[in-house]
């Protein structure tokens, strides 16, 4: 591989390993709707910052206010918590902009294998100085934490690889805007998490804000602009331009010469 696809991949291993520690450990302290609310952030502030505009001011607000609902002193929420979703968020839009960059320097897969392989050599030493008895005293813990890797890390990962290939960082965030109202749903139908209406409405204020500042724009799609033709050459003779086919610029030139072309039968 060559040092920039080196560097690409190890910089989103890095990425994995620490936004996959912010997040469980936010959702340890915040329910799932909201951990996922205060992450998705990041890509917004990448979609703004990529596709700025004057109408994304309305995304910002409204992502603001969110914010302020979520984190303001009467909402009782945890600060560590907070720390852990902030960080997180940090890390999911450097993850938004690292696997696209990996997305396009690998044609395979080997990319996300080099950056997976990274995280976990990363995380291995961590995981066993903190639960290493507890893995020891119940060995069936690694298979628990192995459906988590693939259920968490492995097909969301590739899925979103995928997805990057194909669309623009802009309708990535579209979709990205959706989690927190599809974790909220879970916490509530799986663990049992209740969500206040003030959390309720700062959820719905920042998947507003994902949506509108990403989707506000249609004409912004992240494209390259389509490169300028090449300016005529100065010192190049007309006698040396390529002989026009029988087209009408063709016919044209040869009934300006008084050369007439012999009607068919």
């Amino acid at each position: 591989m060559a040092p920039r696809q080196w560097r690409a991949a190890i910089a989103l291993g890095a990425v994995f390993a620490t936004m996959n520690v912010a997040y469980f450990q936010a959702i340890e302290y915040l329910p799932i709707g909201v951990a996922s609310t205060i992450e998705l952030l990041g890509p917004v502030v990448v979609s703004v910052a990529m596709y700025w505009h004057w109408r994304d001011m309305a995304g910002a607000l409204m992502a603001l206010t969110g914010v302020v609902l979520l984190a303001s002193p009467g909402a009782e929420l945890p600060v560590a918590g907070l720390v852990m979703g902030v960080l997180a968020a940090a890390c999911r839009a450097g993850y938004v902009v690292l696997n696209r960059r990996v997305g396009q320097l690998f044609d395979d897969w080997s990319g996300l294998a080099v950056a997976l392989a990274v995280g976990a050599c990363l995380l291995t030493p961590v995981a066993a100085v903190t639960h290493g008895a507890a893995v020891a005293h119940h060995p069936r813990l690694l298979l628990t934490g192995l459906l988590v890797a693939l259920l968490s890390s492995l097909i969301p990962y590739s899925l979103d690889m995928t997805a990057l290939r194909r669309i623009d960082v802009r309708a990535f965030g579209v979709l990205l805007a959706m989690s927190p109202a599809v974790g909220a749903c879970v916490g509530f139908a799986v663990l049992g998490e209740h969500v206040t209406v003030r959390q309720c409405a700062a959820i719905a204020l920042v998947v507003a804000a994902g949506a509108w500042s990403v989707g506000s724009a249609p004409g912004r799609t992240g494209r390259r602009p389509p490169e300028p033709a090449a300016a005529p050459d100065p010192e190049r003779s007309p006698r040396d331009a390529p002989p026009e086919g029988p087209g009408r610029a063709g016919v044209h030139r040869a009934e300006k010469a008084g050369i007439h072309r012999p009607e068919k039968d």
